[in-house]
């Protein structure tokens, strides 16, 4: 304790103090009230947790073939940059009665191999609107099982599929989203019969088409009119 000397009372002291415990359960319930009472504290949080406001052009897209279809996000807010980014929901196959039911979730919200979407995350900044290419890729072929054994060869998968695709906007201070679905559909404008690796060799074969055995090496042009005359020879 440092002691001020003075003439006149009274005496001043300077204590120099350290807090022996501190209740938190008490410190808690203080700090909740000034968050909760102050006023000005409470509108700046509010900012900071603001989402911008942000429309999607549509919630559906239907893809055939190679088909590339273009989804806008649009910023309505005139002052704040929003973040989104797009993750698959879940995918389904599509009935023949036309309808699609339990979407299955995909690991990591990723995208399904048919499906590429570009870019999957951005900012956009305020009154501004992204454009993101929705198209599909290449592998539409999937390896047959049969009694759990892949076969060697491969089919293409045409089965119409579904994915609902969901587009996460949120502000720059808060990781809470405001969501928006899109569902997308990938149509076969053809069907396409899968061939059938063990074909059944009782069927007819037609006259114009030769046995896999009855291919010869030939080395020359000669060699290929002398084996035709003998094919047509009595």
């Amino acid at each position: 304790m440092d002691v001020t000397d003075s003439d006149h009372k009274p005496v001043r002291c300077i204590f120099s103090v350290e807090i022996a415990r501190v209740d938190e359960s008490v410190r808690r319930q203080e700090f909740g009230d000034i968050m909760d009472l102050n006023e000005e504290i409470k509108c700046t949080l509010e900012e900071l947790c603001k989402i911008p406001e942000t429309i999607v052009s549509t919630n559906n897209i239907i893809l055939q073939k190679q088909d590339t279809s273009i989804l806008r996000i649009t910023n309505k807010c005139s002052k704040d940059s929003a973040f989104f980014e797009i993750v698959c929901q879940g995918e389904s196959t599509v009935k023949e009665d036309g309808q699609a039911s339990d979407h299955l979730p995909r690991g990591s919200f990723g995208f399904p191999r048919w499906l590429e979407v570009t870019p999957a995350a951005d900012i956009i900044k305020p009154d501004l609107t992204a454009e993101v290419l929705v198209r599909l890729e290449d592998f539409n072929t999937q390896e047959e099982f049969v009694d759990g054994m892949p076969q060697s060869w491969w089919c293409e998968d045409t089965r119409d599929k579904e994915a609902i695709l969901v587009v996460k906007v949120r502000g720059r201070y808060t990781t809470k989203t405001r969501d928006h679905h899109i569902r997308v559909r990938h149509c076969f404008s053809a069907k396409t019969k899968k061939i059938d690796p063990k074909p059944n060799d009782s069927r007819p074969i037609p006259g114009n088409l030769l046995h896999r055995a009855d291919f010869q090496r030939l080395s020359s042009s000669y060699d290929v009119v002398d084996h035709l005359r003998n094919l047509h020879s009595p």
